[in-house]
C-alpha cells in the first residue's frame, strides 16, 4: 500500500482539496491517512477525516467540546450497557466506519456512536475489520449528535437516517439524533429524535 500511497502523493494536493472532484476509493483512503497526523483547513474550519459517497468527499469537522463530551458520554453508559448485559458487541466512536453501500454505490459513514452485536461482529473476516473492503456490514444502532439550529438541518439528519442509516441491506434497527444545544442559563440541554 505504501507503493500506492507514493502515487497519490504527487497528484493530491491536500491544502486544496476539491469537494466537487469524484476521487477513487484509494485516493480516499490515502487522504484520510494522511489526515491522521496532520489537520487541514475546510471553509475556516479544521478537518482531519472524511466520510465517502459516490465518489465524492464528505468532511467531517472537528466537534467543540461540549459536544465531544455528549459523544464520550454516550459510548461510556453504552459500553457498560454492553457489559452489564453480556452482549459482547462492539461500540464505536466516530473514528469508526461502515460501508452503508447505499443503492449499490459505496457509502462510508461514521455515526457519533454505533453498536454492532456480537453476532455481527464475531462473523467478519480479516479483510472487513481492518479495511473498508470485503462484504459490507453495518450496526444496528446508530447515534448522532449535533447542535441543530434549522429545520434544514434537521431534515439533512432525517434524509441521513432514512435513506443511508436505513436503506435496504442495512442492519440499522434503531437510530438517534441527539440534539444539543445551551438553555438560558448557559447549560448544556438535548432532544432526542429517534428512527425505526
Amino acid at each position: 500500500m505504501a507503493n500506492a500511497f507514493k502515487v497519490y502523493c504527487e497528484k493530491i494536493d491536500l491544502e486544496n482539496i476539491d469537494l466537487k472532484k469524484v476521487y477513487t476509493f484509494k485516493e480516499f483512503e490515502y487522504i484520510n491517512d494522511q489526515l491522521k497526523t496532520r489537520t487541514i483547513q475546510l471553509d475556516g474550519k479544521p478537518v482531519n477525516l472524511f466520510e465517502y459517497k459516490n465518489g465524492k468527499l464528505i468532511p467531517m469537522p472537528q466537534v467543540p467540546i461540549a459536544r465531544a463530551a455528549v459523544v464520550a458520554e454516550i459510548v461510556r453508559q453504552l459500553g457498560n450497557w454492553n457489559i452489564e448485559t453480556h452482549q459482547n458487541g462492539r461500540i464505536t466512536s466516530s473514528q469508526g466506519g461502515f460501508d452503508f453501500n447505499v443503492g449499490g454505490a459505496r457509502t462510508l459513514r461514521a455515526p457519533d456512536v454505533t453498536f454492532a452485536p456480537r453476532q455481527t461482529t464475531r462473523s467478519l473476516n480479516a479483510l472487513q475489520n481492518w479495511t473498508f473492503q470485503g462484504q459490507p456490514f453495518t450496526p444496528i444502532f446508530v447515534v448522532e449528535v449535533d447542535f441543530i439550529q434549522s429545520e434544514s438541518e434537521f431534515q439533512a439528519f432525517d434524509d441521513r437516517f432514512r435513506n443511508e442509516f436505513f436503506a435496504p441491506g442495512t442492519s440499522v434497527e434503531l437510530g438517534f439524533l441527539v440534539s444539543i444545544g445551551q438553555d438560558n442559563n448557559g447549560q448544556l440541554q438535548g432532544n432526542i429524535h429517534s428512527w425505526r
